[in-house]
């Protein structure tokens, strides 16, 4: 699991509706995701400038469901628990919600370690790779949830960097991810792609040409 020390923004906890969240979007909100500004800065030296680039997210409102949080966390959460992690003992669960799936399936997925260590493989891309393997394409919400560091900070809860990477190929800019807070009062925090991974690598077209 990976640092993230950009802004996010808090969802508290709603009740519950009553119907099947996935398949409900009456309880939509409005959620508002905070700027982000880091002004480039630079400086001279004999051998050439040093710059340290600058990142600019813009605040925008987002529409998210309390119901379908809810129910990607607890999937989220029931995936952990079946994690295989006899190595780390740090086990995490994630569920997926694809926008691209008129039935708005869940897959979710669990971190599965192996005695060699390099075929490990991490929780949020055993369910983003399920939702693939089934033919889908973009990601509406993702939940995260470790289970064993839920009353900590958040760099103890976050997805890593290959996970932001490999969620950035399914993402859009209407991609919402939820990390799992374990607090009673609360669903977890949310963040959008660009602030959870800045400067994600992108394969440009004319870098496939070329």
């Amino acid at each position: 699991m990976g640092k993230s020390a950009t802004p996010m923004a808090g969802l508290e906890k709603r009740g519950a509706t009553g119907q099947s969240p996935s398949m409900n979007a009456s309880d939509a909100i409005d959620l508002t995701l905070p700027a982000i500004t880091f002004p480039e800065t630079a400086v001279e030296t004999a051998a050439g400038r040093l710059s340290v680039p600058g990142w600019q997210v813009a605040e925008k409102t987002v529409a998210i469901r309390p119901s379908l949080v809810a129910e990607l966390t607890g999937a989220a959460r029931e995936a952990a628990a079946r994690a295989h992690a006899p190595y780390s003992r740090f086990r995490v669960g994630a569920a997926v919600v694809m926008a691209d799936d008129p039935e708005a399936k869940i897959f979710s997925g669990c971190n599965v370690e192996n005695a060699s260590f390099g075929a490990t493989i991490c929780a949020e891309r055993n369910a983003i790779f399920a939702a693939a393997a089934a033919g889908f394409r973009r990601i509406e919400l993702l939940a995260v949830s470790t289970l064993d560091s839920l009353a900590g900070p958040i760099e103890g809860r976050s997805p890593c960097g290959i996970c932001r990477q490999v969620t950035r190929e399914f993402a859009d800019e209407k991609t919402l991810i939820v990390i799992d807070s374990g607090a009673d009062d609360a669903l977890g925090e949310v963040v959008d792609i660009d602030r959870l991974l800045p400067w994600g690598f992108v394969l440009r077209e004319e870098s496939r040409d070329g």
